[in-house]
């Protein structure tokens, strides 16, 4: 005698085992859940990005307060002593994940723009370049033990390459950027770089 059908029960087993057609609908939820979970916050957050253009805030207001959170994790791991690998190693992971956030809004949606409307193309080849050269930095350090005294040295020059990579973003090339354009860019610009940020933070 079946115990329960709607949901898969077999018929005729009293233990509850769920039958084949349970266990296929359970696993089809749970990969429509997993879908929904990797497709829904990028979305939210590109209308989330549109909506705070319209609030007076834009995409490139967004990777400015990336830059400042940037340079504070870099301040604090050159100044964390070697005797604190732990962390050290703990900074290190979270600066890799804002920067990966961050370069992949740049590279997919600003930097083209960059070269496109603001004809900025030598300028947008740099940056992607110094992006290459601060993830080969990243991965030095991953692999350096944290407490070797050369950690602190890829460290600093880390430091110094983003430090120059934002002041040429922010002082010549997002204003270029801004000025090429239109209200309507903007907005698109600002959910673009919200949702790419979105695919990894």
């Amino acid at each position: 005698m079946a115990r329960y059908s709607g949901a898969g029960y077999s018929h005729g087993d009293d233990t509850g085992w769920l039958s084949a057609r349970g266990l296929a609908m359970m696993a089809g939820g749970a990969a429509l859940a997993l879908v929904a979970s990797r497709l829904l916050p990028p979305v939210v957050a590109q209308l989330a990005g549109t909506a705070r253009h319209a609030a007076g805030r834009d995409g490139i207001d967004a990777l400015i307060d990336d830059h400042r959170h940037i340079q504070s994790l870099l301040v604090e791991m050159v100044q964390t002593p070697m005797d604190a690998p732990g962390r050290r190693t703990q900074l290190l992971l979270r600066l890799k994940r804002r920067l990966a956030a961050h370069a992949m809004a740049e590279e997919d949606v600003v930097y083209p723009l960059l070269h496109d409307q603001a004809r900025k193309e030598e300028d947008a080849k740099h940056l992607y370049g110094e992006h290459a050269e601060m993830k080969m930095h990243l991965f030095d350090l991953e692999q350096t033990p944290k407490d070797d005294p050369r950690w602190l040295a890829v460290a600093l020059d880390l430091k110094r390459i983003v430090d120059g990579h934002i002041r040429q973003e922010e002082e010549i090339d997002f204003p270029a950027l801004r000025n090429s354009l239109d209200d309507g860019q903007t907005a698109i610009m600002s959910g673009g770089v919200a949702r790419e940020k979105a695919l990894i933070l």
